[in-house]
């Protein structure tokens, strides 16, 4: 058996296990997906994974043959319509743990955190997602906010937070998904850009025993250290802080330590401080190092000097771009600039469903061996490419057809060039529209 077909039928199971009793994740539990259809729960969940940019009818086709006997349009909204909000989800979290973990130094799993927009369907009515008109568009754009948890050593999603445009936040999103992985599985480090450096977001990672890496501006670096970093060129030290909602210095509970106290006002959320906890501890490792002339980077992290030296932060937050690509991919190849729905909640349907893919896809890619040449370069395999040939390999099911994924995937190949950095462009692209699907 290849790899391919392990993970393939590793992912069936999977599905097949949640269809034997979908009550958990349906609708109307007892009543949806109990009689016999052209689509069943199983086929619904397989078409939305293996979908790419075309109209309904034309998915349809791709999936069951270009027949008279291939489902209607109505038939596949009907049966959308009675998956609930989690069925998906739980399709990820399901089959990630089925996967093996790659451990950093083969103890600590490293997961980046990220957010991207997403372009929906325009409708000026939803004024969670709309924006008015602006420089970007003259009509106005809808748009929902992913935030993303990424396992940068296994390339793949491992939780998602999905948010109204208009309601976006970060900062709630980072602490959702660290205290919805816990303390399970492996020691954690999360990695995150300077949008996400806030003493909350630090704060649930600890309380959560686990490890954080987050870049940080100068400005919230002199807030923290209480001194400009204008002078400071190389930086590793551990400074404590405490956290309180007063000014008043005659409501410090240790007014010897004044040095250390650092004020949260009410308006910037800090889960930890209540009326019956007025002060909070915190501990912090400051790292700065020059990345070039004149360029310095911060960073804000709790992790051990015994374990990790100065050194070593200057290889590892550069691991983090993984997540960068990983978003990339989600929209481009695996087509998330063309949903099938104005709904907002089948919108977020199929931004799980790419997750499931993008997942199953890197799966099958990374364990690809690509033949070493004496070649200028390494090579790897395109990821673009395989994530299209994995599409198709998850799109058989009559149990006859035969595909040579590990073959197909090696055929399609990149030049790895380490070192090379492009300035980010900034591109508005609105979604693809209906009316000009094949």
């Amino acid at each position: 058996m290849h790899f391919s077909d392990y993970i393939k039928a590793t992912l069936m199971a999977i599905i097949d296990e949640i269809a034997a009793d979908p009550r958990k994740f349906v609708v109307n539990p007892g009543k949806d997906f109990t009689r016999n259809r052209k689509m069943g729960f199983r086929d619904t969940l397989l078409m939305l994974l293996t979908m790419e940019g075309d109209c309904i009818k034309e998915e349809i086709y791709r999936y069951f043959g270009r027949n008279k006997e291939a489902p209607s349009k109505s038939a596949f909204y009907r049966q959308r319509r009675k998956l609930n909000s989690q069925a998906l989800a739980n399709l990820l979290f399901m089959f990630n743990q089925k996967l093996p973990k790659e451990l950093y130094n083969g103890k600590y799993q490293l997961i980046a955190c990220d957010g991207s927009a997403a372009d929906i369907f325009r409708n000026p009515d939803a004024p969670d997602t709309f924006f008015e008109p602006n420089g970007k568009s003259s009509r106005g754009f809808n748009q929902i906010h992913i935030n993303a948890f990424f396992s940068i050593l296994d390339r793949r999603f491992t939780n998602l937070v999905i948010q109204p445009g208009r309601k976006r936040n970060e900062y709630a999103a980072f602490c959702e998904m660290v205290d919805a992985a816990g303390t399970s599985g492996p020691p954690t480090i999360y990695f995150a850009d300077m949008g996400y450096a806030s003493y909350n977001n630090f704060a649930h990672v600890i309380e959560n025993s686990q490890f954080f890496l987050i870049r940080c501006n100068d400005k919230r670096l002199a807030g923290i250290l209480g001194r400009p970093v204008d002078g400071l060129r190389e930086v590793d030290m551990h400074v404590d802080r405490i956290l309180t909602r007063s000014q008043a210095k005659k409501k410090r509970l240790r007014p010897e330590l004044s040095e250390n106290y650092r004020y949260t006002c009410m308006a910037v959320p800090m889960d930890y401080l209540d009326e019956k906890h007025s002060e909070y501890d915190i501990s912090l490792r400051i790292v700065r190092f020059e990345i070039a002339p004149g360029s310095f980077e911060n960073i804000i992290t709790n992790l051990p000097d015994i374990e990790f030296d100065f050194d070593d932060f200057k290889e590892l937050y550069h691991l983090r771009w993984n997540e960068e690509n990983g978003f990339r991919d989600l929209k481009y190849p695996l087509c998330l600039t063309a949903f099938h729905s104005k709904k907002y909640e089948y919108i977020v349907q199929e931004v799980w469903a790419r997750a499931v893919l993008h997942n199953f896809s890197s799966a099958i890619a990374s364990n690809v061996e690509i033949e070493k040449k004496d070649t200028l370069y390494e090579y790897q395999a395109n990821f673009s490419e395989a994530c299209k040939t994995c599409r198709d390999f998850l799109r058989i099911h009559d149990g006859k057809t035969e595909m040579d994924v590990e073959s197909l995937i090696a055929q399609n190949i990149e030049p790895i060039r380490p070192g090379r950095t492009f300035a980010r462009q900034h591109r508005f692209k609105l979604p693809i529209s209906f009316c000009y699907r094949r």
